[in-house]
């Protein structure tokens, strides 16, 4: 008898060069039926697998993003995990900086955005888009302050673009999801951060596996209010 050989997963993950990004790559890879294909911004990882292959991106210019999708032709795409962001603030700023507000958006939110629309077309049935976005990004944020304005509207435009998108691709059967990875130890969270961008990375990973019902909001497992 001929035993079932697991269907192989080809998937995209950006700003695999540390932190969350990483840690989702190394996770996944270790799995030889799924292919990931990371983004960074020199185009290098450390990572050095038969199964991951990694690839410049810059989110903040089109003709870069151009260059990718050109990169990834017709080939199928099981899942998209817009990881990549930028924080440009001080932890203790709160005014308008509105060359820091462009630069944040630009990557964030439109660079993502982009990158996102345009592999659409390439996504198998069953496919998963996962933005990761954040608590800053939440409106019912409990612990809710001033500061890092340009980040917290960047990422609360995500989650709406989120459950947008969801709408848009129930007919599709693509599921889109955001994900709240909670206060992580990467540059951006820095070393006080209560958890680990490994637990992150078993978080995104067992959400891939669960099919979930698509326009929601995840943190550790558990649907959150947005």
């Amino acid at each position: 008898m001929h035993k079932n050989v697991p269907k192989m997963k080809t998937g995209i993950v950006t700003g695999c060069s540390r932190g969350i990004g990483l840690a989702t790559i190394n996770l996944l890879t270790d799995n030889d039926n799924i292919k990931v294909i990371g983004t960074s911004t020199s185009g290098n990882s450390p990572i050095s697998k038969s199964n991951f292959e990694c690839y410049s991106l810059n989110l903040s210019e089109s003709k870069s993003i151009k260059n990718f999708i050109n990169i990834i032709g017709s080939n199928k795409i099981d899942f998209l995990i817009n990881n990549a962001g930028i924080l440009l603030e001080k932890w203790d700023e709160s005014a308008i900086n509105f060359e820091q507000l462009k630069q944040t958006f630009n990557v964030n939110l439109f660079g993502t955005i982009e990158l996102t629309e345009k592999l659409i077309s390439n996504f198998n049935k069953s496919g998963h888009i996962i933005n990761v976005t954040s608590d800053w990004g939440s409106f019912s944020e409990k612990n809710f302050d001033e500061f890092q304005p340009h980040y917290k509207m960047s990422k609360s435009a995500l989650n709406m673009y989120t459950k947008l998108l969801a709408k848009r691709l129930e007919k599709h059967n693509i599921i889109v999801s955001s994900i709240d990875p909670g206060w992580t130890k990467t540059d951006m969270g820095g070393r006080e951060a209560s958890r680990k961008p490994s637990e992150v990375a078993h978080d995104i990973k067992n959400l891939l596996d669960k099919m979930p019902k698509s326009g929601n909001f995840w943190h550790q497992g558990k649907i959150r209010e947005w």
